[in-house]
């Protein structure tokens, strides 16, 4: 009588235990990609739903094991979220170089605006994407050579300032408008820059097509004889295989030392905490104070960080 009890008993918790396991084997999983990248988009989303959603269930059944299952679920969302913004230990730069990269927004409503509040950060290079046109492109060089970024390369909505030599390079056979390539023979410490602005895989891609435009970027880092700084609105959240990939081959500067931030902040958006916008150093430099900023007009915040060799 008390093994038929007990079998009983197993046979009650084994879908409970089965709901409480199931949504671990996320992480076994995720590098699938592809849909699954659209389903990473989702966690924050799917978390909050989940906690909610088994407390409601709960109360209707009389039962605690959804809320243990939605908990479950909650917790595996919440570390998918987290795990990718954590800061990291990296030291700083020496020689350091205060890089600025924001993007621009061809809707922006108030473009007179958008230089002015990235010219105030004092950063050594100043990048900007998704600019609305050359007249802008055109008044945003003059307030920066006042500025005192007096080099600049400009490629379809694409630009860079500095106070560094830069001169363009060849393409990696991708659009100009999503990828340029820049030299910036900074004192000591020469580099290549790429400048990005990848398609968006909600809207003009596939999240397929993101990964094969990552590996076609990382392909084109790997063939560089010199260190390499990746810095742009990528369109690429930091849950999606594309970011990992991104951070095998190189350093997240966005974590050095302080917790990833969000940087869409349009509308309801910001309630999926999308980092999007990047800013990627070669894995043998450091960097110090990342930050995010307010950029007018802007639906994106822009990325900060010091950058450079290791000391």
């Amino acid at each position: 009588m008390e093994s038929a009890s007990r079998g009983s008993r197993a046979r009650r918790l084994l879908p409970i235990a089965i709901t409480v396991t199931i949504p671990w084997t996320w992480f076994a999983v995720r590098d699938i990609g592809g849909p699954l990248d659209a389903v990473a988009v989702g966690l924050p989303l799917i978390g909050a739903t989940a906690i909610l959603s088994s407390a409601v269930v709960a109360v209707i059944v009389g039962r605690a094991w959804p809320v243990v299952a939605g908990t479950s679920l909650f917790v595996v969302c919440s570390f998918a979220v987290i795990g990718p913004r954590l800061p990291r230990a990296i030291a700083p730069p020496d020689p350091g170089i205060r890089l600025l990269m924001a993007n621009v927004w061809e809707a922006n409503p108030t473009l007179d605006a958008v230089a002015p509040s990235m010219l105030a950060r004092d950063a050594d290079i100043v990048i900007a994407a998704e600019m609305p046109d050359d007249a802008f492109y055109e008044r945003a060089t003059v307030a920066a050579t006042a500025a005192g970024l007096t080099e600049t390369v400009h490629g379809a909505q694409l630009a860079a300032w500095s106070t560094f030599p830069m001169r363009p390079l060849a393409g990696i056979g991708l659009p100009l408008a999503r990828v340029m390539r820049v030299g910036v023979d900074a004192p000591g410490t020469p580099f290549v820059l790429y400048v990005v602005h990848a398609p968006n895989p909600l809207r003009d891609t596939s999240f397929a097509d993101q990964r094969r435009f990552t590996e076609v970027l990382l392909g084109a880092i790997a063939r560089e004889h010199r260190p390499v700084v990746v810095a742009g609105d990528m369109n690429m959240s930091d849950r999606v295989v594309s970011y990992r990939l991104m951070e095998t081959a190189l350093t997240d500067a966005m974590e050095a030392g302080a917790f990833g931030r969000t940087t869409y902040v349009r509308g309801w958006w910001p309630t999926l905490l999308l980092r999007i916008d990047h800013i990627f150093i070669d894995p043998t430099w450091c960097a110090a104070d990342p930050t995010t900023v307010t950029v007018a007009g802007s639906d994106h915040r822009g990325v900060e960080a010091v950058i450079g060799p290791c000391g």
